[in-house]
């Protein structure tokens, strides 16, 4: 059995930026406790014809969905990291926002927030969470 690669790593030290000014990630949301990055599908497009061998329906690669990014977050209501995902929400924008994995790669893209939640259970931390719609091709640049 092989052996775990020595640059594998847990999710701790990974970030969420939005851009501020163009190339400039100014803002981070501070209080991130779970990051899932997007995971791509594609669309399998139907090319069945009247010759197919064996009857058997045959199939091309359509187009590619680059999914969605969410995050759950500790909540100060109304501040902090809840002031901006509102502060965004609100603008009705696709904007630019970089994931910062903790070996340093980054995964930038184009999106917009479809979700925004809080919670408030009675005897556990308060959180906050959202979900962005990936627009267009993300651009992932491995750690130098």
């Amino acid at each position: 059995m092989a052996e775990t690669a020595d640059d594998t790593d847990i999710g701790y030290g990974m970030l969420l930026k939005k851009e501020t000014a163009p190339g400039v990630y100014g803002t981070t949301l501070a209080e991130v406790t779970e990051l899932n990055p997007p995971e791509f599908s594609r669309d399998s497009v139907q090319f069945t014809h009247m010759s197919s061998p064996d009857r058997h329906h045959e199939y091309k690669p359509g187009m590619t969905d680059a999914g969605e990014v969410s995050i759950v977050y500790n909540l100060i209501p109304g501040e902090a990291d809840d002031e901006v995902i509102a502060t965004h929400f609100a603008t009705h924008s696709v904007e630019n926002w970089r994931v910062e994995f903790a070996n340093g790669a980054t995964l930038d893209f184009r999106g917009f927030a479809t979700s925004h939640g809080r919670a408030a259970p009675l005897e556990d931390r308060m959180t906050g969470s959202a979900t962005f719609k990936v627009s267009g091709k993300p651009v992932l640049v491995p750690a130098a």
